[in-house]
C-alpha cells in the first residue's frame, strides 16, 4: 500500500481476544496481529481480567501489526476503538488499576441484580429508557456489589472507565466514553444523554467518579510520547472516542440502523434484528466460541492463549460425526444464560453420553447446541423467522458451524468480507472523525462487501427441528435443578 494513502488503525478489545487491524481507505485489511489476555476464574462464576493486560495487549498487538505490515506509522491517519461492553476499570489518581475488572459474564452480583429489579424496578425503567428487569451483565451491578464488598476500593477509584476507554486512556491520557458504552453499564439516561443520577445514588457511585460522554467520532486526543514508545505509532496521532463492541459491529457489518438482521459469533453470540431505522430487537447468548474454546481445553488440545489452529482441528474433528452428533445433546450455559430469558444459575449439560462416543461428537454437540440456542433466541425476536442475516465474529470462519446454524435456524447466513465487522467499525469511526469519510452510514455502504453465502439444507433442517425438540425438552427438565447445584 502506498504510504501517501494512509491507513486507519483499529483496536478491538473483545472477551478473550485483542486485536489490532490496520485498514487501507478502501475497507481492505492490510495487517493484523492479537494477543489474548489471561481470563482467571478465581470461584466457579467469577470471571475477571487484569486491566494492564489489556492494554499489553493491545500495545503489542499495535506494534505486531505496524512492523509486519511494513507501513510507516506516519501513514496512519487515525486510531478508532472498540471493546467489550459492562466492564468496569477502576483507576486511582495515577491512572493505575486498582483491581481486575469483572467481565459481563461474571455472576457474583446475582443477588444485587435481584435486589435492584425487585426494590427499585420502576426506578430503573424510568431512569433508563429500558425495562424494570436488571440482570447480572451491565456495569450496574457489578459497581453496587463492589460499594457492598469492596468500599475501600470505590472509595480510592479517582475515575471509573469501561475497556475500551482504559485502553484510549493509555493511549492519549485524556478520559471519555461514547454513549454506545455508557448505554452498556445501565446508568445512563438516553433521554438526556448524561449519567443517571438516580441510578448512580442507587449503586452507591459519585457523579464525579464517571468520565464524559462524548461522541464516537469525536478526536479525544494525540498519542503520547510514552504510549508511541509502546506501540509504535507516531506521537500526534489522532485517536477517536470509539464505540462498544455491537454498535461498532453493526457498522462494520453495514448493519447498523438499517433493516437488516445482524448475526456475532464470538466468545457469545448476539443477534439484531432490525424492524426499521428506528426500532429493533437484540438477544444474545453467554458461550458460544468460549464453548470452543472450553472444549480445546478439556481436551487437551490448547494451553491458556490458544491458537486459531485449535479450533480449526475441532472443527475438522466435529465434520467427522453426523447431524445429531450420534444421540449428543449440549446445553452451552457454561456461565449462566443471557436469553431468551436471563437465568445467571444456568449450567452446562452434555446429555446422551455413552461408551460409544467420539471426541468428535462431542465437538459436533458442541456446535450444535449453539445453534440451538441462538434458535430459541432468534424466535423469541422474530416467531414467524428470519430470512436472512449477516454473519460476522471469528466464529464465521468455520463453514461448518455456518451451515449448521443455517440448517437449525431456517436462516440464510451472508457472509461480509470483513468478518472482524467490530474492529471495521471502530476503523470507520476513526476515519469519520479524522474526514476520511463523510458520515458512517456512507462509509459503512462503500466498504462492506458480501462474498458469500450459507443456504439452508431443507433435508437437515427437518431433522433438526426433531432434535430442536429434544434440545427444548432437556431444557424444561435440567432447568429446575440448577439451583441445587449452587
Amino acid at each position: 500500500m502506498p504510504a501517501r494513502e494512509g491507513c486507519l488503525a483499529a483496536v478491538d478489545i473483545g472477551t478473550t481476544t485483542t486485536r489490532c487491524v490496520l485498514y487501507d481507505l478502501k475497507g481492505r485489511p492490510v495487517e493484523a496481529a492479537y494477543r489474548e489476555p489471561v481470563v482467571h476464574h478465581p470461584r466457579t462464576n467469577w470471571t475477571e481480567v487484569e486491566p494492564e493486560d489489556w492494554w499489553l495487549c493491545a500495545a503489542a498487538a499495535i506494534r505486531e501489526a505496524l512492523e509486519r505490515s511494513g507501513v510507516p506509522n506516519t501513514a496512519v491517519l487515525g486510531v478508532g476503538l472498540c471493546g467489550l461492553k459492562h466492564a468496569i476499570v477502576p483507576l486511582d489518581a495515577q491512572g493505575t488499576p486498582l483491581a481486575r475488572s469483572m467481565l459481563w459474564m461474571d455472576q457474583r452480583c446475582q443477588p444485587q441484580a435481584e435486589w435492584m429489579t425487585r426494590e427499585h424496578g420502576d426506578a430503573i425503567a424510568a431512569s433508563t429508557g429500558g425495562g424494570p428487569t436488571m440482570s447480572t451483565t451491565p456495569s450496574a451491578p457489578k459497581l453496587r456489589w463492589i460499594a457492598e464488598n469492596q468500599p475501600d476500593l470505590l472509595q480510592r477509584a479517582q475515575v471509573l472507565l469501561l475497556v475500551k476507554d482504559f485502553v484510549r486512556f493509555r493511549l492519549t491520557g485524556t478520559l471519555a466514553t461514547d454513549p454506545s458504552d455508557a448505554g452498556g453499564t445501565r446508568l445512563y439516561d438516553p433521554r438526556t444523554g448524561d449519567w443517571s443520577q438516580r441510578m448512580l445514588d442507587l449503586v452507591g457511585v459519585p457523579r464525579e467518579k464517571m468520565p464524559p460522554i462524548c461522541e464516537p467520532t469525536s478526536v479525544a486526543g494525540g498519542v503520547t510520547e510514552c504510549a508511541a514508545r509502546a506501540t509504535g505509532l507516531q506521537p500526534g496521532t489522532p485517536v477517536v472516542v470509539g464505540g462498544g463492541d455491537v454498535q461498532c459491529t453493526l457498522i462494520g457489518a453495514n448493519a447498523y440502523g438499517m433493516e437488516r438482521a445482524c448475526l456475532y459469533l464470538g466468545t457469545a453470540a448476539w443477534l439484531s434484528v432490525a424492524r426499521s431505522t428506528s426500532s429493533g430487537s437484540f438477544g444474545a447468548t453467554s458461550t458460544t466460541g468460549a464453548a470452543l474454546k472450553w472444549l480445546s481445553l478439556l481436551l487437551g488440545y490448547d494451553q491458556p492463549g490458544h491458537t486459531p489452529a485449535s479450533y480449526s482441528v475441532l472443527v475438522v474433528e466435529a465434520e467427522r460425526s453426523p447431524a445429531g452428533a450420534r444421540g449428543l445433546t449440549f446445553l452451552p450455559h457454561l456461565m449462566g444464560e443471557r436469553g431468551p430469558e436471563d437465568d445467571p444459575e444456568a449450567k452446562g449439560v452434555l446429555y446422551g453420553l455413552s461408551l460409544a462416543h467420539r471426541r468428535e461428537d462431542v465437538a459436533r454437540a458442541v456446535l450444535e447446541g449453539c445453534a440451538f440456542q441462538l434458535r430459541r433466541i432468534a424466535e423469541s425476536l422474530e416467531p414467524c423467522g428470519i430470512g436472512e442475516a449477516i454473519v460476522v465474529g471469528g466464529g464465521a470462519k468455520s463453514p461448518l458451524w455456518l451451515q449448521i446454524i443455517a440448517d437449525v435456524t431456517g436462516t440464510a447466513l451472508l457472509r461480509p468480507r470483513a468478518l472482524e465487522a467490530g474492529a471495521l467499525g471502530a476503523a470507520i469511526l476513526a476515519g469519520v472523525g479524522v474526514g476520511v469519510y463523510p458520515s458512517i452510514r456512507k462509509a459503512a455502504q462503500d466498504l462492506v462487501r458480501i462474498e458469500g453465502r450459507t443456504q439452508p439444507d431443507e433435508g437437515r433442517r427437518a431433522q433438526y427441528d426433531g432434535l430442536y425438540s429434544l434440545f427444548l425438552d432437556l431444557e424444561e427438565s435440567v432447568a429446575p435443578l440448577y439451583r441445587r447445584g449452587r
